[in-house]
C-alpha cells in the first residue's frame, strides 16, 4: 500500500510531465511499446514522447525517504535489465527522474546519483520546488 506522500509525488510528476507532452503510463508491468523492455524492473511512472525522427523516454522514479543504497540499486538494474531498440536517423533521449520530497535531498546527494538522474524537489503543498538536472561533468 502507498502512501499519501509517495501518491503526491507521483501526482506531481505524472501533472508536470503530461504539460510537457508525454504520454504517461503509471507502474507499467509491461512496456507499452515493443523496442522498449525491461525485466527486474518497474517504473513508478513512464513517459515517452516520439516523432519520426526523434524519441524521448523518461523513468519517473518517486522516493519518500531516499537512501544511497535503494537508488544506486534502481540505477544498476535499469542500465543491466532496461533495452531499447533504437531505429536508425533517431535521435534518442532518455532521462531518470527521481522526485523526492523537501528536505530530502541530502541523502541521495552524491556524484553517481547525480551524474544518472535529474531531481525534482516536491514541497508538502504538491508543489516542485527546485528542479535539478543531471550533473553533466566535474569540472567549471
Amino acid at each position: 500500500m502507498e502512501t499519501r506522500l509517495h501518491n503526491l509525488l507521483k501526482t506531481v510528476a505524472f501533472s508536470e510531465l503530461e504539460k510537457a507532452g508525454y504520454d504517461l503510463f503509471v507502474e507499467p508491468s509491461e512496456s507499452p511499446v515493443a523496442r522498449l523492455s525491461w525485466s527486474f524492473y518497474r517504473p513508478d511512472i513512464l513517459g515517452i514522447l516520439s516523432s519520426e525522427t526523434e524519441f524521448k523516454l523518461i523513468l519517473v522514479e518517486c522516493e519518500t525517504d531516499p537512501r544511497m543504497g535503494r537508488v544506486r540499486g534502481k540505477g544498476v538494474r535499469i542500465r543491466r535489465y532496461l533495452t531499447f531498440q533504437r531505429r536508425l536517423n533517431e535521435t534518442c533521449d532518455t532521462r531518470l527522474l527521481l522526485v523526492v520530497p523537501s528536505g530530502k535531498l541530502r541523502a541521495i546527494n552524491a556524484l553517481d546519483v547525480r551524474r544518472l538522474w535529474e531531481i525534482w524537489i516536491v514541497n508538502y503543498d504538491g508543489k516542485v520546488v527546485c528542479k535539478i538536472p543531471r550533473k553533466m561533468h566535474d569540472g567549471g
